[in-house]
């Protein structure tokens, strides 16, 4: 029985879904947490992927990413039925809820308070260029008219408004390039969509993953690119869902090409994307090309009662972003009235603030030279270097590892500019600082530098030779420029050993564990017998940083006495003190 039947006979025309499900759930997304960069050629047997613009050329791609690469900062919305229930995004999938008992929501979804100014108002204000808006997350509850569809905003909801449409129109007002956001595999609220789990509810949504291809996602593609304008931003997402065709994701390249501005995320199989994701992780080393981080304002996607992060969390974590060269789209999730909570606003206009006073080292900008600085990060523009310092130096000394002639350096803030004296320690630039930091978070530093900025100060361990306890094939992941790469350790304990091929001192561990280990510890070799450096550790998912006295070795030794899963290391670096 086709879809508008199923609905007519069960007297329901609501949505489901959920996509991480909350701060505690954000998780559980096949993809979430890791990087994922645009489709490299295939593989034997891989499908291939396609890109929207054929022979294009290194000028004409600078051109179409040119507007994308300096605006930095977007807006991402999540925003459909389930802010109802107010769980986070996954709620159909995580709560296991059938289609006719989650698809009341829509009968419920009147958000009379939603005003598309006031939210593009607000993107303005923080200092986003450009806005991604999930037009049909998992759930397959559309949040514009759709003729292929009746379980959309329209047809399903009291409410009756194209949303957006009216998002579409209210963005070019307040300077914001307007961007959608659609799960073409995953939709737990059509027959024969994708999930990225056995189907819970199979009596409904059992059925042809290329009948719903065909019937619901492909003319819902159409019409995005066809009825709200000119876009900017296009993003695929999924659950994990599989099953596109090559002949399909070339019908979706067919479309995409209609609007052949557009840029494009890499999460759709067969469609080659213009810039890697990296979503609630933060990459311990800078990812090549383009690439954007998504994350959230208060650790959800979709509506929930969480609070926003400080201030002092959430700035340095996007500076440190586009420090790396990366985009930002940070995630607000409105509520079921259509309001986007307080205090989330309230931290994009905090963070608007800061932008108006240093945005100049922001937009526009390139990744530093650094992989890792202790107090920071930096950016460059042109012959500028700028420093963004979130830990001042209780001495007033800004120990800057920077080869280059330093021309000129200024503190930048509100008003004037103070110029700094700066002067070479062995071998080091010191730059004087204030002993007072003029911001509370994130104070900048321009450097007027000769030539492109280069450093020296690069991790001991990068790519020397690498020992390990098993799978060796695999340990060079480790200590390589590659931030996907990694050892994938099969056994419940391991150990890395490096050699740094000479004698070094150092005094910080970076290290970046796929999934948490529960008891480590960094040692050195002296003659025959391993000295400890670090004992006791206890790492978390994603980059550790720890400090630790100078040790000076060659050999050195991460040793995983206890972990929950096979320990797989995607980086591990060693620094000598700064």
């Amino acid at each position: 029985m086709k879809h508008i039947l199923v609905l007519l006979a069960a007297m329901l025309l609501v949505p489901l879904v959920a996509t991480m499900a909350a701060a505690a759930a954000e998780t559980n997304f096949a993809l979430a947490g890791k990087f994922v960069p645009p489709p490299a050629s295939p593989k034997t047997g891989e499908q291939p992927t396609v890109a929207p613009i054929e022979n294009e050329t290194p000028a004409q791609r600078n051109e179409r990413m040119a507007w994308w690469r300096e605006a930095k900062f977007g807006m991402f919305i999540h925003w459909g039925i389930y802010s109802i229930p107010a769980d986070g995004e996954w709620h159909m999938r995580n709560k296991k809820q059938p289609f006719a008992e989650y698809s009341k929501f829509a009968s419920q979804f009147n958000p009379v308070k939603f005003n598309a100014d006031e939210w593009m108002a607000l993107a303005h204000d923080a200092g986003m260029k450009y806005v991604v808006i999930t037009t049909k997350h998992h759930d397959g509850f559309a949040l514009f008219k759709s003729q292929a569809s009746s379980y959309n905003i329209v047809d399903a909801t009291p409410f009756k408004r194209d949303v957006v449409k009216e998002l579409s129109e209210a963005s070019p007002k307040h300077d914001i390039r307007f961007g959608t956001y659609y799960s073409f595999l995953a939709d737990w609220g059509h027959k024969g969509g994708g999930a990225g789990c056995p189907h819970w509810d199979p009596a409904f949504q059992d059925g042809d993953i290329h009948d719903y291809i065909k019937t619901v996602a492909m003319p819902q593609l159409k019409e995005l690119v066809s009825n709200y304008g000119t876009l900017g931003e296009f993003w695929f997402d999924s659950d994990g869902a599989k099953g596109i065709t090559p002949e399909e994701s070339a019908q979706v390249v067919e479309i995409l090409k209609t609007q052949p501005q557009l840029i494009v995320d890499p999460r759709l199989p067969g469609v080659k994307g213009d810039f890697g994701t990296a979503e609630q992780h933060m990459p311990t080393l800078r990812p090549a090309g383009d690439w954007e981080l998504c994350g959230t304002v208060n650790g959800s996607w979709g509506y929930t009662h969480s609070d926003a992060k400080p201030l002092n969390k959430l700035l340095p974590y996007m500076i440190t972003a586009w420090g790396m060269g990366g985009n930002v789209l940070m995630n607000v999730g409105p509520s079921p009235e259509g309001v986007i909570p307080e205090d989330s606003a309230q931290r994009l206009r905090e963070i608007g603030e800061w932008l108006r006073i240093y945005g100049d080292s922001i937009y526009g900008s390139k990744s530093g030279p650094f992989t890792y600085l202790p107090w920071g990060t930096a950016t460059c523009k042109g012959s500028t270097l700028y420093l963004h310092i979130f830990d001042w130096p209780a001495n007033s000394r800004l120990t800057v590892p920077l080869i280059n002639e330093v021309k000129r350096a200024e503190l930048l803030g509100p008003g004037k500019h103070d110029i700094l004296k700066t002067e070479l320690d062995r071998g080091r630039l010191i730059v004087h600082l204030p002993k007072k930091a003029p911001n509370a978070i994130a104070n900048v530093v321009a450097l007027t530098i000769e030539g492109k900025p280069h450093t020296d100060y690069v991790s001991v361990l990068l790519n020397r030779p690498v020992r390990a306890s098993a799978e060796q094939k695999s340990a060079a992941g480790a200590v390589d420029a590659d931030e996907p790469s990694r050892w994938r350790n099969t056994e419940p304990k391991g150990w890395l050993e490096i050699d740094a091929e000479k004698t070094v001192t150092v005094a910080t561990m970076r290290v970046t564990p796929f999934d948490g280990i529960k008891n480590c510890a960094l040692e050195y070799k002296e003659g025959n017998e391993w000295r400890p450096i670090l004992t006791g550790l206890k790492l978390d998912r994603d980059c550790n940083v720890r400090n630790f006295p100078p040790v000076t070795a060659q050999v050195f030794r991460l040793n995983i006495l206890d972990s929950d899963k096979p320990p797989q290391i995607s980086n591990l670096e060693l620094y000598p003190p700064l």
